[in-house]
């Protein structure tokens, strides 16, 4: 019976838990869509005039109805709260609105273009992550100190060079002189490469400050200390006790990181001449197509708020200590740690490499 009670009592706390993460889930996308619909409207002249004034090249006159009906399908007849509330119904509906420039639905625009801009971060977010963790290992397990700082010190050039101009260089080493791999396009699974190198050498950057804070923070820790005083090797310190007490901060800043893949492709598609999101977003400026515009910052949106709440869900997964109790069964209290001798304790300070 008792054993049923505390699995009952954790199962509502878990459920109170997820519930509350669902309800900031939705409104981090509601808020979203507020400042968004709020800041566009805000912006002088009217969007269907300015839209086909960019397609035309030059002012240009329309027939009052045929305007009226063309607000009436871009969703933008009636008043500024009815467009709020228009647009809202059709959001819950999944319905983003349709393109001023083409006449396309916006949806059916992102859903066409989703995959090439998935397979890009996908793979950017592995190799950035993968590359951070190999660099960290092998600083923290290096025995000289010249090898660590140079180690450290590789990382950050991925943010201190413009993402154009490492695209350029990839091109230019890796398609025009040695012609191993695609320059442009998305004809072959080999042209997903170059893009996601150029958009994972920030990312790792990013990740790799965050988690080589957390290695820092759990190399001061007491259990590190004492595996060093048993005479554990570096080795088996960093898989045992330093990677696991790293995970859950830098499991953080991964979701971080996906919000910014989403956004952060732009550029990459632009050199690299591939359809994606963030190519829509520029032709969508460059048209003046509101809509657009509108459409693909919710999408961005729900992409980082679904990113946050499945790192959230993952914590206790992570972190034994963050699993949720019932209130009749509390956890028991944990003795402290036992010191060390101090004869041991100068013994190790002497003895340490770094």
């Amino acid at each position: 019976m008792a054993s049923a009670g505390l699995r009952a009592g954790r199962g509502v706390a878990a459920a109170r838990r997820l519930g509350l993460q669902l309800l900031q889930f939705a409104f981090v996308v509601w808020a979203t869509y507020t400042v968004t619909f709020l800041l566009i409207r805000v912006l002088p002249g009217d969007p269907v005039l300015a839209a086909l004034a960019v397609q035309s090249g030059d002012a240009t006159t329309v027939d009052p109805e045929q305007l009226a009906q063309l607000r009436e399908e871009a969703g933008l007849a009636g008043g500024l709260f009815e467009q709020y509330l228009s647009q809202l119904a059709g959001l819950l509906s999944g319905d983003l609105g349709t393109s001023l420039a083409t006449g396309r639905p916006v949806g059916q625009m992102i859903v066409d273009v989703v995959p090439g801009t998935l397979a890009i971060a996908g793979l950017a977010l592995v190799i950035g992550v993968s590359f951070s963790v190999l660099v960290g290992f092998l600083a923290y397990v290096s025995p000289w100190r010249w090898l660590r700082d140079l180690l450290i010190q590789l990382p950050p050039l991925g943010v201190a060079i413009p993402a154009f101009v490492t695209g350029l260089v990839l091109i230019s080493v890796f398609s025009f002189t040695l012609g191993w791999l695609p320059a442009s396009g998305a004809r072959s699974g080999a042209s997903v490469i170059l893009p996601a190198v150029t958009l994972a050498l920030p990312v790792g950057a990013i990740f790799f400050q965050v988690f080589q804070a957390a290695i820092r923070e759990a190399e001061a820790s007491g259990f590190v200390f004492t595996a060093d005083v048993k005479g554990l090797s570096r080795l088996a310190v960093f898989g045992r006790h330093i990677l696991p007490n790293a995970a859950l901060p830098s499991v953080t800043s991964i979701g971080l990181l996906i919000g910014y893949l989403a956004g952060g492709t732009a550029v990459v598609e632009t050199v690299f001449s591939r359809d994606g999101i963030g190519r829509i977003v520029v032709a969508a400026v460059q048209a003046r197509d509101v809509n657009v515009i509108q459409g693909v910052i919710i999408v961005i949106a729900v992409i980082y708020a679904a990113a946050a709440l499945l790192v959230d869900v993952s914590y206790p997964l992570l972190d034994p200590r963050l699993r949720p109790r019932s209130g009749s069964a509390p956890a028991p209290a944990l003795a402290p740690a036992p010191a060390l001798p101090e004869e041991a304790a100068a013994t190790w300070q002497e003895g340490d490499p770094r």
